[in-house]
């Protein structure tokens, strides 16, 4: 499906966001950019073994890169995006939950406690990598009850996000600090992708 909204900013390029995070999608429509929505199907483990015990501004970058590199070798012609992002707290990651009942435990082990979100970005052209790139955000939660989270988790429903929390929902009222940008916290380094896509040419202003 292609995404398009008013904007000063335009597409000169075909764009490709490989990635099914809504999150994602609405911040790059919002740009105004015109652009294709298309998963990448990566299988994440396999890369988070392959990068273990490296940082995880490097694993989240590698993941980025093998979403994108995934979609861009069927799409040569496309500038495709790929974004990834990683939840760590006190040396753990937190992978996405898929169950309430994991969900629960995270936010449990997250509770009163300031935990990193890192996001990386990664822009292929002709199946190449030209751009990847990085950043995080320290957030703290709140100590709040376990029927509060119950709550929440039955509220949100956040079983595909890492952390357990959608903080584009309800899930930033779990919080009482955030040092970093909103869009990081969303999943996707916005300004500077921007930024790239201007050098390189794939979008201009209207």
């Amino acid at each position: 499906m292609i995404k398009k909204s008013k904007s000063i900013i335009h597409s000169k390029s075909i764009i490709i966001l490989a990635s099914n995070s809504q999150p994602r999608m609405k911040m790059l429509k919002d740009t105004g950019l015109t652009f294709t929505q298309i998963k990448s199907g990566v299988n994440e483990k396999i890369v988070r073994k392959e990068y273990k015990g490296k940082s995880y501004n490097y694993l989240a970058k590698k993941l980025a890169e093998a979403k994108a590199l995934s979609v861009s070798k069927k799409k040569r012609e496309a500038y495709v995006i790929g974004a990834d992002q990683i939840c760590v707290n006190q040396g753990k990651i937190y992978s996405k939950p898929k169950f309430k009942r994991k969900a629960v435990e995270q936010l449990l082990e997250l509770n009163g406690k300031t935990h990193k979100l890192i996001s990386a970005v990664s822009v292929c052209y002709d199946n190449k990598i030209i751009w990847s790139y990085s950043e995080e955000v320290k957030i703290k939660m709140r100590k709040l009850s376990e029927k509060v989270l119950r709550n929440y988790v039955d509220l949100d429903l956040p079983l595909e996000s890492c952390g357990s929390y959608k903080y584009e929902a309800n899930g930033k009222y779990l919080f009482s600090k955030v040092v970093g940008n909103t869009n990081t916290i969303l999943g996707l380094p916005l300004f500077p992708l921007l930024n790239i896509l201007f050098e390189k040419n794939v979008i201009a202003y209207a």
